[in-house]
C-alpha cells in the first residue's frame, strides 16, 4: 500500500493513505483557517476557502493506523466558518466519499468539483463570489498545478495562498525536468541557476523555492513564507508549506500560527 492510496476507513467511506508528516501540515492549515476567520469575520463578510486536491475528507496515517481529517474537514470544522467552500478533486470515488462526510454541514455553502484542477480553474472563477477574501490550499501530490491556473484563478482577488512545494521530488527529476514540472513554475528561467549550482556542488533547493516565489511576487503576492519544512521519518526534506499573502496581515498571521509545531515545539526565529 502505497501513500496516496484510497483505502475503506472506519466510517466505511475512503481515506486517503498518508504518512505521518501530513499531520504537520494539516495543523499549519487547521490554525490558520481559524486565525483567518476570527479574525477577519467583521472586516469581510465573505470569505472562501478553496481546496484545488481536497481528496475524501479523512486520512489514514500508516505508520500509527490513525485517521484524522483531512483539509476539507479541517476547513469544514473552524469555530468561525468560512462562508463559501470550493473542493476539488480529480478522484470521482474520493470526491463522493468527501460529498457524504460534508453532508453534516448541511447549513454550509459548498460547491464541489471533480476534474483536473487545471481544467476547472474557469468554472471555479465564475463561480467565486465578488468581493470575497479568499484562502486556497494548493495540496498536490508532487506538481499537478500548473502556474498559469494559479495566476488566472488568483488575478484581481484577495486570496492568500498555502502551496506545498515537494522540493525533494522536484530535486530528483530537475535536471531533466518533465513537460508538467515546466508548466509548474512561472518561467524557465530556473533551470540554468540550477544546472549551474549542481556543477559548482551548491545547495540547489533554494534556486527552486526562489523560483516559484518570484513568479507569486509578480502575481501581486508581497508577504511569502517558507520557514516551514516538513521532513521524513530520517531527516530528508520532503516539501515546504509555501505561505503568501498580497497583505501584510497574512504574513503577520501565518508567523502567528506557524510559531508553534504540532507538537508543541516553538520555531526558531530566522
Amino acid at each position: 500500500m502505497a501513500t496516496g492510496d484510497l483505502i475503506a476507513g472506519s466510517d466505511a467511506k475512503l481515506v486517503l493513505t498518508v504518512g505521518p508528516w501530513a499531520k504537520r501540515k494539516l495543523h499549519y492549515i487547521n490554525r490558520y483557517c481559524e486565525i483567518f476567520n476570527a479574525g477577519m469575520k467583521n472586516k469581510w463578510s465573505i470569505r472562501t476557502y478553496i481546496d484545488l486536491f481536497a481528496g475524501p475528507g479523512r486520512c489514514f496515517i500508516k505508520e500509527t493506523k490513525e485517521e484524522i481529517d483531512g483539509s476539507p474537514m479541517v476547513a469544514l470544522s473552524c469555530k468561525v466558518p468560512f462562508t463559501h467552500y470550493f473542493f476539488n478533486d480529480a478522484d470521482t470515488t474520493a470526491m463522493e466519499s468527501l460529498q457524504a462526510r460534508a453532508k453534516t454541514f448541511v447549513s454550509f455553502n459548498i460547491i464541489y468539483f471533480n476534474g483536473d484542477c487545471n481544467e476547472i480553474i474557469d468554472e471555479l472563477i465564475k463561480k467565486l463570489p465578488s468581493g470575497s477574501l479568499d484562502f486556497c490550499f494548493i495540496d498536490p501530490f508532487n506538481w499537478q498545478i500548473n502556474f498559469d491556473s494559479i495566476r488566472r484563478l488568483t488575478k484581481g482577488r484577495q486570496m492568500d495562498l498555502a502551496v506545498t512545494f515537494h522540493v525533494g521530488e522536484i530535486k530528483r527529476v530537475a535536471n531533466k525536468p518533465p513537460k508538467d514540472l515546466l508548466d509548474f513554475f512561472p518561467d524557465p528561467t530556473w533551470q540554468q541557476k540550477y544546472q549551474e549550482a549542481r556543477r559548482m556542488h551548491r545547495s540547489v533547493g533554494h534556486i527552486l523555492l526562489d523560483a516559484y516565489e518570484q513568479g507569486l511576487r509578480q502575481l501581486g503576492y508581497s508577504d511569502i513564507k517558507d520557514y516551514v519544512l516538513v521532513t521524513n521519518s530520517k531527516n530528508v526534506p520532503l516539501y515546504h508549506l509555501i505561505f503568501a499573502s498580497k497583505n501584510s496581515k497574512g504574513g503577520e498571521f501565518w508567523d502567528k500560527i506557524a510559531s508553534r509545531s504540532e507538537t508543541g515545539q516553538m520555531r526558531m526565529s530566522l
